[in-house]
């Protein structure tokens, strides 16, 4: 099975129409067209006659797209992004499997009338509540179309009625818990952090590469990106470096000999190389050639957008 890379993901609310025209020029593995925060009752109608247009520019550059549906209005808010350009929905507020199982249902039906592959759309399930970090594990097995899932920390600490602080995290066990079963499923736990809720000033590079690289270490395979300038750096604490790479090379050639020479380890740098080490070597090589993979993928769509990309297409009036 191929590997999932989507490190970041960035999110852009459906009516602010200048940021959805420029989302595809910003180099994120995924771009998300937020349908539910920031969009009033009234202009929802509005906002989702242009939503499938939107939803093909963001993937322009070729960042996999997402739309951010209204719990309450799965059925409407997919219907209005579904096309070729479109991923999947992200879910939030899920607090039980039947919620997940529902929008299942929904997806499939919208796939049999607008011609879409079966099954192909995902569902990405957002933890909102303390009910569905204790309910995690039903969620991410109620289908198979969740590859992801996250945690929205803002969303958990206003239904928990907690302060986020830099000086206490008090998420520590919701994380651990949301990495250890999505793991465990063959989900993809991604992190939702706000930095921006717990600092202040501008948040450097060198501060959310450090963000990005303490999530990674946690266990996330991605993170959320709530402003442009996050996702250099989380892109580049979900890649692996050039010296790791060098360095889990010459650890395969290193076991490679012994295994020649009749020994399953052999030291190498200070350490015994054994098969769990080979084993983890091969993991990292083959994520650092995915990540090339996908970013020369993207770079080839973000040529010919530029090439052919018509600034005056309207998305949202």
């Amino acid at each position: 099975m191929s590997i999932l890379v989507r490190r970041s993901n960035l999110v852009v609310p459906a009516v602010q129409s200048r940021m959805v025209v420029r989302s595809w020029t910003r180099h994120a593995d995924a771009v998300t067209v937020d349908l539910q925060d920031g969009t009033p009752a009234a202009e929802l109608a509005r906002v989702r006659e242009t939503l499938r247009q939107s939803v093909a520019l963001a993937g322009k550059g070729g960042a996999q797209v997402f739309v951010r549906v209204n719990a309450d209005f799965v059925y409407a808010d997919s219907n209005a992004a579904i096309g070729p350009a479109l991923t999947g929905i992200v879910l939030p507020g899920v607090e039980a499997a039947d919620q997940v199982a529902e929008a299942d249902a929904i997806l499939a039906d919208l796939e049999k009338i607008h011609g879409v592959t079966r099954g192909s759309l995902e569902i990405t399930p957002s933890i909102e509540t303390a009910a569905g970090i204790w309910h995690i594990r039903e969620i991410i097995t109620a289908s198979p179309r969740v590859r992801q899932v996250g945690i929205d920390e803002a969303a958990l600490a206003a239904s928990l009625g907690i302060t986020q602080s830099s000086e206490h995290d008090a998420f520590v066990f919701a994380r651990g818990r949301l990495c250890i079963e999505a793991t465990a499923a063959g989900v993809q736990p991604i992190a939702v952090a706000d930095p921006m809720g717990v600092q202040t000033g501008q948040i450097s590079h060198e501060t959310m590469t450090q963000i990005a690289t303490d999530s990674r270490n946690l266990g996330f395979k991605g993170m959320v990106c709530g402003h442009p300038s996050w996702i250099d750096p989380v892109n580049e604490a979900y890649t692996p470096t050039e010296s790791l790479v060098d360095y889990y090379t010459q650890v395969r050639e290193v076991f490679a000999q012994a295994l020649a020479a009749g020994t399953a380890a052999a030291p190498f740098a200070g350490r015994m190389i054994d098969v769990p080490v080979d084993e983890w070597a091969k993991d990292v090589l083959a994520m650092s050639a995915a990540c090339a993979a996908r970013d020369a993928e993207k770079q080839a769509a973000l040529a010919a957008a530029e090439a052919s990309f018509d600034s005056s297409i309207p998305v949202i009036g």
